[in-house]
């Protein structure tokens, strides 16, 4: 029996251990989540190579000093020419077309690129913005080429 001069050591955690388990639970789950949820990253994935592929089209364009045109072949299929022909990507030395993965497709309007990287028609500036929609599996990602600038973003 424990006298009045012994201290009795009772068993448990501190609120210090409690918050630091919580903390690194919390971490965890801000990982793990995101990959178990019904997200179609093939998708994403997608969306963002065709910004990619928009950024390089208008670096070519500038490098060249021509105008080059994004075209849609098909739901399934873009490619990048010059006068109709199908241009030689300069990073990989293979014709630039780009084949989408099984369960993406792709809609959107041909969009030619001047020699100053600017989206153009019929010889003049774009005045509204050009979207480019993918979809797949019952999702909707949006790439958006701004008029005038050129500027692309990705909306999922």
């Amino acid at each position: 029996m424990p006298t009045s001069r012994q201290q009795v050591r009772l068993k448990g955690y501190t609120l210090i251990e409690v918050v630091i388990v919580l903390g690194i639970i919390s971490s965890l789950a801000a990982v793990a989540i995101p990959r178990f949820t019904n997200f179609d990253s093939t998708l994403i994935a997608q969306a963002h190579r065709l910004a990619r592929d928009l950024r390089h089209v208008q670096a070519m364009a500038m490098n060249q000093g021509r105008t080059l045109v994004f075209n849609v072949q098909s739901v399934k299929n873009y490619r990048i020419t010059f006068s109709g022909n199908t241009v030689t990507d300069p990073a990989t030395m293979q014709p630039y077309s780009v084949t989408l993965d099984s369960n993406v497709t792709l809609t959107g309007a041909d969009t030619a690129i001047d020699s100053l990287g600017r989206p153009v028609a019929a010889g003049s500036l774009l005045s509204v913005e050009r979207v480019f929609t993918l979809n797949g599996n019952s999702r909707t990602a949006a790439v958006t080429l701004s008029p005038v600038t050129g500027f692309v973003t990705v909306s999922p």
